[in-house]
């Protein structure tokens, strides 16, 4: 045991450099480093800067907990509240392609950016500042030093920041009057009682490896097992998120604590364990650890940063980068779960080093603009709980010009359920009818005629058949028409109308689930001129009826889908067609106000044999 002790040693992962000041400074005195731990942690001998670590405790304490504490705190209510989210800004066609460039340029002359520009560049904090999102509404709980000492205020500085600037940042103190480390079965009374926090921030290690962690009893030896289970009820009751620095040994592996998941499976997707990245070098920092066997849960982020007055390098300050990018998406969307939220900082992060996940970086660079903008398939969800891809909503352009006209409030979901904003008349491909296909074969499914009156029934393409806003039949019109002729000298005149009636059967998996009684007609004039013919036509069109549409617009806090719906007019500009016919073959032109034109040449003839 005291082995164990000696070799879990808790350190504070910190670094800081404060230019010409260090001159008045004797780090190389033991004595001076003993009573000047923080300022010691990081100083200059022969020119080369020299990161160490810092013992919290006066000397090298084991923070193995000397009692199993009863701990406990009440956990808070994590059940959300039915609060209205505004889901985000849709982006299409290029990355950040829903932000402005001069807000972008704003908000990075702003002095808390400016301070760290390369580092939050990295990160590319301005897309998700320029999103709206600063991690309002959400806590994250600091076990450090505690606000009283340099590294725990200028960790709790980072937690917030620039990143996550309205986030509520508490910081609970895990060091005694003494600065030594309280032990573990009260630091998980400490966890206990920051029972309402989003995100723990954990920038402290120990010497031990993560290698060297083999099983749960083990960990409970070593630390406490109040420490342990509290840990694993912020996770499995609160559905929190535990962030842990890797450690500043420039080792392969991280600290023994990065690889809680590895004895504790309850922390898979609970738990992150954060690198740090030199933008100086464009690497790993020399310094810290690489994440090693945690690599499937390990994320970098920059780890040397200004704090105005000094500069910090470590691991610690990596940390609560990631932390704050975490309350960001616990402010964007407070419907997703933990496991959720690190899946999505893993899948968004940009790869480093070799391709995939790897023991140096683990999944990469935290990227915030990928975190906030929509990932995977685009879907439509219905409220019978199936979706429809975004990209099978189809109509004629009149209808697509009737919704667009109506601006409808309307709201997809990416792979992770999140809820954007988007512009539904915009994400409609329009399918013109074709006016040359009716001239290559009859709609008419049944037609009689009586002198010049005619009757029957006909398909209208005027509705969709499938897809989102898909009817759930062929959309047939029964119709009424007349024909009417004129000679004159050798020229027939002629002149046909008709008037239809339908209602369409609207699809279950529709957006559509309601349509009025439908009324459509259509007239022609044209000449007979000898063997040529020639027409002017309003083919079938809308005259009266709408169409209902129950639009998802967002996600409530508890994650429920919220719909709204949409009575949409169907009268619209109907299109005008030209055509003139020689024996077999016809040619035209159909002017769609609301679509492509269309020209078309058809041929029609008979083999007799």
């Amino acid at each position: 045991m005291n082995l164990w002790r000696r070799i879990l040693t808790a350190t504070v992962i910190i670094g800081i450099s404060t230019g010409n000041s260090m001159a008045a400074r004797d780090c190389t005195n033991p004595t001076y480093r003993h009573n000047n731990p923080d300022e010691c942690s990081m100083f200059f001998g022969g020119g080369v800067a020299l990161i160490g670590t810092s013992t919290i405790a006066a000397s090298a304490v084991a923070l193995v907990g000397l009692s199993l504490g009863g701990g406990g705190g009440s956990a808070h209510d994590s059940t959300p509240n039915a609060t209205y989210v505004q889901p985000t800004r849709s982006i299409y066609n290029y990355v950040g392609g829903d932000i402005d460039a001069a807000h972008l340029a704003g908000i990075r002359q702003e002095m808390a950016y400016q301070r760290n520009l390369d580092q939050y560049n990295t990160i590319r904090l301005a897309w998700s500042l320029a999103r709206g999102f600063t991690g309002r509404g959400t806590e994250i709980a600091v076990l450090d030093a505690g606000p009283d000492t340099w590294h725990g205020k200028t960790v709790a500085s980072f937690a917030s920041g620039a990143v996550a600037p309205n986030a509520t940042v508490r910081e609970y103190k895990i060091t005694d009057a003494n600065m030594d480390f309280i032990p573990f079965s009260e630091i998980g009374d400490v966890i206990a009682r920051a029972s309402t926090a989003d995100v723990y921030n954990a920038s402290w290690s120990v010497e031990m490896r993560a290698t060297q962690l083999k099983s749960r009893h083990q960990l409970m030896q070593l630390t406490d097992a109040n420490f342990v289970n509290q840990i694993s009820d912020a996770a499995t009751q609160r559905d929190a998120i535990f962030v842990w620095a890797a450690g500043n040994d420039g080792s392969s592996q991280s600290s023994a604590l990065s690889a809680l998941p590895v004895v504790m499976p309850e922390l898979d997707g609970h738990f992150i364990n954060v690198v740090a990245y030199d933008d100086a070098t464009g690497a790993l920092a020399d310094y810290s650890n690489a994440c090693g066997i945690t690599m499937n849960w390990c994320i970098t982020a920059p780890g040397t940063l200004s704090t105005g007055k000094t500069i910090a390098a470590g691991t610690s300050f990596a940390a609560p980068i990631v932390s704050a990018a975490i309350a960001v998406l616990r402010e964007a969307f407070p419907y997703m779960a933990a496991s959720q939220i690190t899946s999505l900082l893993f899948e968004t992060a940009r790869d480093l080093g070799a391709d995939g996940v790897d023991p140096i970086y683990g999944h990469g660079m935290l990227d915030l603009e990928r975190a906030t903008r929509p990932v995977g398939a685009e879907l439509i969800p219905l409220d019978n709980g199936a979706t429809q891809p975004l990209s099978s909503a189809r109509a004629s352009g009149q209808i697509a010009h009737k919704i667009k006209s109506a601006n409808p409030k309307f709201a997809f979901v990416d792979a992770y359920g999140r809820a954007f904003n988007a512009d539904l008349g915009k994400n409609i491909s329009v399918q013109n009818p074709s006016i040359g296909w009716r001239h290559l074969r009859s709609n008419n499914i049944a037609a009689f005629r009586t002198g010049n009156i005619e009757f029957g029934l006909r398909e209208m393409d005027i509705l969709p058949t499938d897809g989102a806003l898909g009817t759930n039949n062929r959309n047939l019109i029964s119709f009424i028409g007349t024909t009417n002729t004129w000679n004159w000298n050798n020229i027939e005149l002629f002149q046909t109308s008709t008037i239809g009636f339908a209602r369409a059967q609207t699809n279950e998996n529709s957006l559509m689930t309601a349509t009025s009684d439908i009324t459509t007609a259509s007239v022609a004039f044209g000449a007979n001129i000898g063997e040529f013919t020639f027409a002017a036509a309003i083919p079938d069109t809308v005259i009266g009826g709408n169409m209902t549409l129950r639009l998802p617009t967002g996600r409530a806090a508890g994650g429920e889908i919220i719909f709204n719906d949409y009575t949409i007019d169907l009268v619209a500009r109907p299109s005008v067609e030209f055509t003139g016919k020689y024996k077999f073959l016809t040619v035209g032109f159909v002017d769609n106000p609301y679509g492509t034109d269309e020209l078309f040449v058809v041929g029609k003839w008979k083999l007799e044999f």
